[in-house]
């Protein structure tokens, strides 16, 4: 019972890239990825928060290795939901070619 649970809990992180630029958002979808993105934040240099947008701007260094970024989430037990372009990826590979302008 308790993989099903787990299969239905909520994302706590969303990596949301912008409309056709290379930049990319880590938005707190849940209490605990809120939680974990402000005690944490000191680790993505050059990364900010936008109280407008109310999430984190990654800096270009993040996005181009975003799959370390992504690999930090996951060992510390945070859940991330790709959105947008970024759904087609495996969170493993380059991400370039994802977030290259006018690729749909």
């Amino acid at each position: 019972m308790g993989w099903i649970a787990n299969l239905l809990r909520r994302p706590d992180v969303g990596l949301r890239p912008w409309r056709s630029g290379p930049q990319v958002d880590l938005q707190p979808l849940s209490e605990r990825g809120g939680r974990w993105l402000k005690a944490n934040l000191f680790r993505f240099p050059g990364a900010r928060w936008s109280r407008k947008r109310g999430c984190v701007e990654l800096a270009e260094g993040d996005v181009i290795a975003l799959h370390l970024v992504v690999e930090r989430l996951r060992e510390a037990g945070v859940r991330v939901r790709f959105y947008g372009r970024l759904r087609r990826w495996d969170g493993a590979s380059p991400v370039w070619t994802f977030l290259k302008r006018g690729n749909r």
